[in-house]
C-alpha cells in the first residue's frame, strides 16, 4: 500500500482526535496507530500507574502494568 505525503507527516500516536471525544463515562480509550502502539501503550501505562490509575490493553484482554 502506498503511503501519501499526509501519512509521512503525521507524527502523532493517535489514530483519533481530539482524545476528548474518547472519554466514555469513567473511561478515556486512547486509539493509537499500529505502527506506534507498543511504544505508546507502554507510555500510557506507565502515566496512568503513576496517578493510581488503571490501563487496561483490549488487544491483550489484560491489565497493563
Amino acid at each position: 500500500m502506498a503511503r501519501s505525503h499526509e501519512d509521512e507527516d503525521d507524527v502523532s500516536p493517535w489514530s483519533t482526535g481530539p482524545l476528548i471525544k474518547e472519554v466514555s463515562g469513567p473511561l478515556i480509550y486512547f486509539p493509537m496507530s499500529w505502527s506506534m502502539a507498543e511504544e505508546v501503550s507502554a507510555s500510557a501505562a506507565e502515566a496512568a500507574s503513576s496517578m493510581g490509575l488503571n490501563c487496561y490493553d483490549p488487544q491483550a484482554r489484560q491489565l497493563r502494568l
